[in-house]
């Protein structure tokens, strides 16, 4: 709430307050229920954006009734039909349940220190995570080849978003995605998902 107030000091328009369970970089360490409230009390009239956990019409209602103006979200449309991702990477989201994320201090290389992140546990997590989660320059499989991409080889630990023509073992990148994959289980138009969530937004919010 404190980095809220000094960003609309300095004339911020919209805060986007992005709780813990965001997929891909994720600054802060306070979860989405107990962060959107308190940014809103902090800075309002100013609109706040809900971000993190939030992938149908229920979280969209949940976020307006703690007093943001609307919703950012990430992981449903990763399963949209123009998402650019690879089949396997799509795949490994509809399986997954809202367990199957790990928060990573510094695992994967983001290309800025201390660049904490959220994203899928796949085979590089687990080999990391049974050698003791050691520290960059002591991972396994260290700047091992494992995705050819577009003609540029990715190394393992490498920040990658794999796309639908990408190449190589899938599902050894950075699989990014956030708590609210559990909540993903169909891949639609972008259009339609929208429509689905403000719909269902509506319904919850007339029932309560």
């Amino acid at each position: 709430a404190e980095e809220a107030r000094r960003v609309v000091d300095l004339g911020a328009d919209v805060v986007v307050a992005q709780g813990w369970e965001s997929g891909g970089h994720v600054w802060g360490t306070v979860a989405t229920m107990a962060l959107v409230p308190a940014v809103v009390d902090a800075v309002g009239p100013v609109p706040v954006v809900a971000a993190g956990g939030i992938a149908d019409g229920r979280g969209l209602a949940a976020a307006l009734a703690l007093g943001a103006s609307g919703v950012w979200i990430g992981t449903r449309f990763l399963a949209s039909h123009e998402a650019n991702i690879h089949h396997h990477y799509q795949t490994r989201l509809l399986e997954a349940t809202e367990n199957d994320t790990c928060w990573f201090e510094d695992l994967f290389d983001v290309g800025w220190p201390h660049a904490p992140h959220r994203a899928l546990r796949n085979r590089t997590v687990r080999d990391w995570e049974a050698a003791g989660r050691p520290a960059s320059g002591q991972r396994p499989g260290e700047g091992e080849v494992i995705a050819p991409s577009a003609g540029r080889e990715v190394v393992r630990y490498q920040s990658f978003t794999p796309g639908r023509l990408s190449e190589g073992d899938i599902d050894a990148v950075s699989l990014w995605a956030g708590q609210s994959v559990g909540l993903v289980g169909t891949v639609k138009p972008a259009g339609e998902i929208v429509r689905e969530i403000v719909d269902e937004a509506l319904a919850r919010l007339g029932n309560l």
